[in-house]
């Protein structure tokens, strides 16, 4: 589990630089929803690193509200990506 966290969060970086990217050479609409898939992959990014933290101290305190709320930023970032690619393809002129 701790490698795919790992991978998980370095990915996470990657959309985060890449982000960065369209947001110096993209056009507005770009960059405001690449920003948001970065902020979307960076929330998922941090509840899934406590939830790590947590179950390696042996606390499952809050792992049911963990558990809802990586749920809830999952989505939000699988709406957030939609959104680019909607964005993108407008600009990119790809409508199918």
């Amino acid at each position: 589990m701790d490698e795919k966290v790992h991978r998980f969060v370095a990915l996470a970086r990657e959309v985060r630089r890449a982000a960065e990217a369209v947001v110096l050479e993209g056009p507005h609409s770009t960059a405001e929803a690449a920003g948001r898939v970065a902020r979307a992959s960076g929330d998922l990014s941090a509840v899934t690193r406590r939830m790590v933290k947590n179950a390696h101290a042996g606390g499952s305190s809050r792992k049911e509200a963990d558990t809802a709320l990586a749920t809830a930023r999952e989505r939000a970032l699988h709406e957030a990506v939609k959104d680019f690619r909607t964005a993108a393809g407008d600009i990119l002129g790809n409508t199918g």
